[in-house]
Protein backbone atom coordinates (compact mmCIF):
# COMPACT_ATOMS: atom_id res chain seq x y z
CA UNK A 1 0.00 0.00 0.00
CA UNK A 2 2.87 2.37 0.71
CA UNK A 3 4.33 1.56 -2.49
CA UNK A 4 1.03 2.51 -4.39
CA UNK A 5 0.69 5.81 -2.18
CA UNK A 6 5.00 6.74 -3.20
CA UNK A 7 4.05 5.92 -7.17
CA UNK A 8 0.84 7.51 -7.43
CA UNK A 9 2.57 10.38 -5.85
CA UNK A 10 5.61 11.21 -7.99
CA UNK A 11 2.91 10.23 -11.34
CA UNK A 12 1.03 13.49 -9.99
CA UNK A 13 4.12 15.79 -9.10
CA UNK A 14 5.52 14.71 -12.54
CA UNK A 15 2.76 15.47 -14.76
CA UNK A 16 2.22 19.33 -13.48
CA UNK A 17 3.62 21.84 -16.12
CA UNK A 18 6.75 22.83 -15.64
CA UNK A 19 7.21 27.02 -14.51
CA UNK A 20 9.19 28.55 -17.64
CA UNK A 21 11.56 30.55 -15.09
CA UNK A 22 13.46 26.84 -13.95
CA UNK A 23 14.89 26.05 -17.12
CA UNK A 24 18.16 25.58 -15.44
CA UNK A 25 17.83 21.57 -15.52
CA UNK A 26 17.44 19.29 -18.09
CA UNK A 27 16.22 16.19 -16.28
CA UNK A 28 14.94 15.29 -12.79
CA UNK A 29 15.60 12.45 -11.01
CA UNK A 30 13.00 10.28 -9.54
CA UNK A 31 14.39 7.80 -6.00
CA UNK A 32 13.30 3.95 -6.24
CA UNK A 33 10.54 2.34 -7.73
CA UNK A 34 8.17 -0.49 -5.88
CA UNK A 35 11.66 -2.61 -5.59
CA UNK A 36 14.05 0.51 -4.40
CA UNK A 37 15.57 -0.34 -7.87
CA UNK A 38 17.57 2.33 -9.80
CA UNK A 39 16.23 6.26 -9.79
CA UNK A 40 14.20 6.70 -13.31
CA UNK A 41 14.94 10.15 -15.45
CA UNK A 42 12.17 12.05 -17.01
CA UNK A 43 13.42 14.74 -19.56
CA UNK A 44 11.95 17.87 -19.49
CA UNK A 45 11.31 19.67 -22.89
CA UNK A 46 12.34 23.55 -23.05
CA UNK A 47 9.89 26.26 -24.06
CA UNK A 48 11.21 27.82 -27.81
CA UNK A 49 12.67 31.28 -26.33
CA UNK A 50 10.29 34.28 -27.73
CA UNK A 51 11.79 37.35 -29.05
CA UNK A 52 10.65 40.09 -27.10
CA UNK A 53 9.62 43.34 -29.45
CA UNK A 54 12.25 46.45 -29.36
CA UNK A 55 11.09 49.24 -27.00
CA UNK A 56 10.18 52.30 -27.95
CA UNK A 57 10.69 55.32 -25.74
CA UNK A 58 8.39 58.21 -26.06
CA UNK A 59 7.49 61.75 -24.59
CA UNK A 60 5.04 62.45 -23.26
CA UNK A 61 4.46 66.01 -24.89
CA UNK A 62 1.37 65.90 -27.15
CA UNK A 63 4.07 67.46 -30.07
CA UNK A 64 6.78 64.93 -30.28
CA UNK A 65 7.06 61.17 -30.57
CA UNK A 66 11.26 59.87 -29.96
CA UNK A 67 11.85 56.36 -30.65
CA UNK A 68 15.18 55.10 -30.06
CA UNK A 69 16.94 52.80 -32.34
CA UNK A 70 17.96 49.49 -31.88
CA UNK A 71 21.70 49.51 -30.38
CA UNK A 72 24.17 47.49 -32.36
CA UNK A 73 25.89 44.73 -31.93
CA UNK A 74 29.47 45.30 -30.75
CA UNK A 75 32.35 42.90 -32.40
CA UNK A 76 35.89 43.19 -32.43
CA UNK A 77 36.03 43.70 -35.86
CA UNK A 78 34.10 47.19 -36.04
CA UNK A 79 36.69 49.25 -33.57
CA UNK A 80 35.64 52.56 -32.69
CA UNK A 81 33.90 53.26 -35.92
CA UNK A 82 31.56 50.56 -34.80
CA UNK A 83 29.66 52.85 -32.12
CA UNK A 84 28.34 55.33 -34.48
CA UNK A 85 26.06 54.54 -37.72
CA UNK A 86 25.48 58.34 -38.91
CA UNK A 87 27.00 61.69 -39.48
CA UNK A 88 28.10 64.19 -36.92
CA UNK A 89 26.87 67.82 -38.38
CA UNK A 90 28.56 70.25 -35.59
CA UNK A 91 31.75 71.28 -35.80
CA UNK A 92 34.20 73.77 -38.09
CA UNK A 93 34.62 71.51 -40.81
CA UNK A 94 34.40 68.58 -43.07
CA UNK A 95 37.37 66.78 -41.64
CA UNK A 96 36.81 63.35 -41.21
CA UNK A 97 36.46 62.58 -37.41
CA UNK A 98 37.13 60.03 -35.20
CA UNK A 99 33.38 58.28 -35.93
CA UNK A 100 33.55 59.04 -39.46
CA UNK A 101 31.12 61.93 -39.71
CA UNK A 102 31.46 65.54 -41.01
CA UNK A 103 32.53 67.21 -37.26
CA UNK A 104 35.95 68.70 -36.02
CA UNK A 105 37.60 66.26 -38.04
CA UNK A 106 41.31 66.29 -37.94
CA UNK A 107 41.58 70.22 -38.76
CA UNK A 108 40.02 72.80 -39.47
CA UNK A 109 38.14 71.88 -42.65
CA UNK A 110 36.21 74.19 -43.95
CA UNK A 111 37.85 77.80 -43.84
CA UNK A 112 33.61 79.44 -43.64
CA UNK A 113 34.00 78.29 -40.08
CA UNK A 114 37.12 79.77 -38.63
CA UNK A 115 36.96 81.61 -35.18
CA UNK A 116 38.01 85.18 -35.51
CA UNK A 117 41.18 86.59 -34.33
CA UNK A 118 41.20 90.35 -32.93
CA UNK A 119 43.65 92.52 -34.94
CA UNK A 120 43.43 96.06 -34.00
CA UNK A 121 39.66 96.59 -33.87
CA UNK A 122 38.56 93.78 -36.23
CA UNK A 123 38.44 89.88 -36.03
CA UNK A 124 40.60 88.09 -39.05
CA UNK A 125 38.59 84.88 -39.91
CA UNK A 126 41.56 82.72 -41.55
CA UNK A 127 44.38 80.30 -41.29
CA UNK A 128 46.51 81.17 -43.94
CA UNK A 129 47.06 84.96 -44.19
CA UNK A 130 48.60 87.19 -46.81
CA UNK A 131 49.27 91.00 -45.76
CA UNK A 132 49.67 93.76 -48.15
CA UNK A 133 51.04 96.88 -46.50
CA UNK A 134 51.70 99.72 -48.29
CA UNK A 135 54.95 101.36 -48.40
CA UNK A 136 55.17 104.79 -49.67
CA UNK A 137 56.56 107.19 -47.97
CA UNK A 138 53.66 108.22 -46.16
CA UNK A 139 52.90 104.97 -44.62
CA UNK A 140 56.55 103.78 -43.93
CA UNK A 141 56.52 104.53 -40.34
CA UNK A 142 53.16 102.56 -39.32
CA UNK A 143 54.47 99.40 -40.72
CA UNK A 144 56.25 98.19 -38.11
CA UNK A 145 53.54 98.33 -35.45
CA UNK A 146 50.88 97.19 -38.15
CA UNK A 147 52.89 94.01 -39.00
CA UNK A 148 53.59 93.18 -35.03
CA UNK A 149 49.98 93.74 -34.45
CA UNK A 150 48.95 91.01 -37.18
CA UNK A 151 51.83 88.80 -36.32
CA UNK A 152 50.85 88.51 -32.49
CA UNK A 153 47.27 86.80 -33.86
CA UNK A 154 49.03 84.96 -37.14
CA UNK A 155 53.03 84.76 -35.96
CA UNK A 156 52.89 82.30 -39.73
CA UNK A 157 50.91 85.41 -42.05
CA UNK A 158 52.83 86.73 -45.18
CA UNK A 159 53.62 89.95 -45.46
CA UNK A 160 53.84 91.78 -48.44
CA UNK A 161 55.35 95.00 -48.87
CA UNK A 162 55.04 97.20 -52.22
CA UNK A 163 54.40 100.74 -53.12
CA UNK A 164 51.06 102.65 -52.72
CA UNK A 165 47.59 100.88 -53.36
CA UNK A 166 46.59 101.49 -56.62
CA UNK A 167 44.01 99.42 -58.49
CA UNK A 168 44.29 100.12 -62.10
CA UNK A 169 42.30 98.64 -64.84
CA UNK A 170 42.51 98.63 -68.82
CA UNK A 171 39.16 97.46 -70.58
CA UNK A 172 38.26 93.93 -69.41
CA UNK A 173 41.58 93.04 -67.01
CA UNK A 174 43.45 94.41 -64.46
CA UNK A 175 47.08 96.22 -65.61
CA UNK A 176 49.69 93.87 -64.27
CA UNK A 177 46.97 91.11 -63.48
CA UNK A 178 46.57 87.57 -64.28
CA UNK A 179 45.66 87.82 -67.92
CA UNK A 180 47.49 90.99 -68.65
CA UNK A 181 48.96 91.92 -71.73
CA UNK A 182 49.93 94.24 -73.79
CA UNK A 183 50.70 98.38 -73.26
CA UNK A 184 49.88 99.62 -69.49
CA UNK A 185 48.89 103.04 -68.68
CA UNK A 186 51.62 105.36 -67.25
CA UNK A 187 52.22 104.54 -63.74
CA UNK A 188 54.29 105.14 -60.50
CA UNK A 189 56.40 102.26 -59.54
CA UNK A 190 58.72 101.46 -56.45
CA UNK A 191 60.91 98.12 -56.03
CA UNK A 192 59.33 95.77 -53.11
CA UNK A 193 60.25 96.07 -49.92
CA UNK A 194 59.33 92.92 -48.56
CA UNK A 195 61.92 91.05 -46.38
CA UNK A 196 61.79 87.35 -47.68
CA UNK A 197 62.99 85.83 -44.41
CA UNK A 198 59.43 86.36 -42.64
CA UNK A 199 57.82 84.50 -45.27
CA UNK A 200 56.74 81.15 -44.95
CA UNK A 201 57.95 78.82 -47.57
CA UNK A 202 54.89 79.05 -49.69
CA UNK A 203 55.00 83.12 -49.04
CA UNK A 204 58.38 83.27 -50.81
CA UNK A 205 57.33 80.97 -53.65
CA UNK A 206 54.41 83.73 -54.14
CA UNK A 207 56.62 86.59 -53.91
CA UNK A 208 58.54 85.34 -56.41
CA UNK A 209 55.54 84.81 -58.86
CA UNK A 210 53.91 88.13 -58.24
CA UNK A 211 57.72 90.54 -57.48
CA UNK A 212 57.11 92.02 -61.06
CA UNK A 213 53.39 93.02 -61.52
CA UNK A 214 53.05 94.04 -58.30
CA UNK A 215 56.30 96.53 -58.22
CA UNK A 216 54.51 97.67 -61.89
CA UNK A 217 51.12 97.45 -60.88
CA UNK A 218 50.74 97.73 -57.10
CA UNK A 219 47.36 96.71 -55.09
CA UNK A 220 45.33 95.87 -58.04
CA UNK A 221 47.84 93.29 -59.36
CA UNK A 222 48.94 91.80 -55.96
CA UNK A 223 45.05 91.45 -55.27
CA UNK A 224 44.10 89.64 -58.52
CA UNK A 225 47.08 87.50 -58.55
CA UNK A 226 46.32 86.23 -54.81
CA UNK A 227 43.09 85.68 -55.96
CA UNK A 228 44.00 82.21 -57.00
CA UNK A 229 46.38 81.42 -54.38
CA UNK A 230 45.00 79.35 -51.36
CA UNK A 231 44.96 82.00 -48.83
CA UNK A 232 42.12 82.31 -46.67
CA UNK A 233 41.96 86.26 -45.94
CA UNK A 234 43.62 88.92 -47.66
CA UNK A 235 44.81 92.15 -45.23
CA UNK A 236 45.33 95.58 -46.77
CA UNK A 237 46.88 98.11 -44.97
CA UNK A 238 47.11 102.05 -46.75
CA UNK A 239 45.65 105.37 -46.68
CA UNK A 240 43.60 105.02 -49.71
CA UNK A 241 44.50 107.99 -51.17
CA UNK A 242 45.24 105.81 -54.82
CA UNK A 243 41.65 104.73 -55.39
CA UNK A 244 40.45 102.75 -58.11
CA UNK A 245 41.04 103.75 -62.10
CA UNK A 246 39.83 102.67 -65.13
CA UNK A 247 41.66 103.09 -68.89
CA UNK A 248 40.59 101.85 -72.20
CA UNK A 249 42.43 101.46 -75.16
CA UNK A 250 41.67 104.50 -77.67
CA UNK A 251 43.87 104.02 -80.67
CA UNK A 252 46.00 101.26 -79.37
CA UNK A 253 46.84 104.05 -76.32
CA UNK A 254 45.18 103.87 -73.02
CA UNK A 255 43.07 106.63 -71.88
CA UNK A 256 41.25 106.99 -68.49
CA UNK A 257 37.72 107.51 -68.24
CA UNK A 258 37.19 106.96 -64.47
CA UNK A 259 38.97 107.76 -61.61
CA UNK A 260 38.50 108.08 -58.05
CA UNK A 261 41.78 108.48 -56.80
CA UNK A 262 42.15 111.23 -53.96
CA UNK A 263 45.22 112.97 -56.76
CA UNK A 264 42.92 113.06 -59.88
CA UNK A 265 39.62 112.66 -60.24
CA UNK A 266 37.72 111.41 -63.07
CA UNK A 267 34.40 110.20 -64.57
CA UNK A 268 32.10 111.29 -61.10
CA UNK A 269 30.18 107.92 -60.45
CA UNK A 270 31.27 104.67 -61.94
CA UNK A 271 28.07 102.81 -63.81
CA UNK A 272 28.35 98.90 -64.02
CA UNK A 273 31.32 97.29 -63.54
CA UNK A 274 33.63 95.86 -65.88
CA UNK A 275 34.66 92.17 -66.49
CA UNK A 276 37.66 92.15 -63.80
CA UNK A 277 35.38 93.71 -61.20
CA UNK A 278 33.06 91.16 -61.77
CA UNK A 279 35.12 88.33 -61.50
CA UNK A 280 36.46 89.54 -58.16
CA UNK A 281 33.52 90.45 -56.88
CA UNK A 282 32.34 86.57 -57.35
CA UNK A 283 35.29 85.40 -56.33
CA UNK A 284 35.37 87.12 -52.93
CA UNK A 285 31.37 86.09 -52.85
CA UNK A 286 32.82 82.36 -51.99
CA UNK A 287 34.47 83.25 -49.03
CA UNK A 288 31.07 82.19 -46.51
CA UNK A 289 31.46 79.04 -48.16
CA UNK A 290 35.18 78.73 -47.98
CA UNK A 291 35.96 78.61 -51.30
CA UNK A 292 37.74 82.31 -51.13
CA UNK A 293 39.31 84.24 -49.19
CA UNK A 294 38.10 87.47 -47.12
CA UNK A 295 39.13 90.40 -47.53
CA UNK A 296 40.06 92.90 -44.29
CA UNK A 297 41.16 96.56 -45.12
CA UNK A 298 42.58 98.85 -42.69
CA UNK A 299 42.75 102.24 -43.26
CA UNK A 300 45.12 104.98 -41.77
CA UNK A 301 43.42 107.92 -43.44
CA UNK A 302 40.58 107.66 -46.13
CA UNK A 303 37.71 105.40 -46.21
CA UNK A 304 38.51 102.77 -48.69
CA UNK A 305 37.02 103.42 -51.99
CA UNK A 306 33.37 102.03 -52.68
CA UNK A 307 34.17 99.14 -54.97
CA UNK A 308 36.94 97.82 -52.24
CA UNK A 309 34.30 97.97 -50.19
CA UNK A 310 31.73 96.21 -52.17
CA UNK A 311 34.44 93.22 -52.74
CA UNK A 312 34.43 93.40 -48.40
CA UNK A 313 30.50 93.25 -48.10
CA UNK A 314 30.90 90.34 -50.75
CA UNK A 315 33.45 88.27 -48.63
CA UNK A 316 31.84 88.78 -45.19
CA UNK A 317 35.45 90.52 -44.12
CA UNK A 318 35.62 94.05 -42.62
CA UNK A 319 36.77 97.82 -43.17
CA UNK A 320 38.05 99.36 -40.30
CA UNK A 321 39.80 102.70 -39.59
CA UNK A 322 42.92 102.84 -37.74
CA UNK A 323 43.89 106.49 -37.87
CA UNK A 324 44.25 106.53 -34.05
CA UNK A 325 47.62 105.04 -34.99
CA UNK A 326 48.48 108.68 -36.32
CA UNK A 327 48.47 110.24 -32.81
CA UNK A 328 50.44 106.46 -31.44
CA UNK A 329 46.72 106.40 -29.58
CA UNK A 330 45.14 102.71 -28.05
CA UNK A 331 47.30 100.42 -26.76
CA UNK A 332 48.36 97.20 -29.00
CA UNK A 333 45.86 94.02 -28.81
CA UNK A 334 46.65 91.33 -26.28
Amino acid sequence: MHSLLVVVACWVVFHEPVSPTKQEFTAHAVAGGKSGGPSQTHPITRKPKVLMPQKRLTSKSASATLALPPMKAMTPEMGLAGLSGGQGKGGFGRGQGAFGGNGLGAGLGNRAGFVGRPVMGAFIRAQRVAVYLDCSGSMRSYLPRVEAEIRKQFPDADVFRFDGARVVGLGDVVVFGRRFHGNAPRLREGPTQTALETLTPNGRSVQAKVRVACEKGSLGAWMDRLLAESYDALVVFSDFQDGVRLYESKKGEPKMVYSDSSYHKVGGVQKGHTRWQREWLEAFAKAPSGAGPRLYLYTVQKEPQAFLQACVAASGGASTSVSWLKNGGRKASP
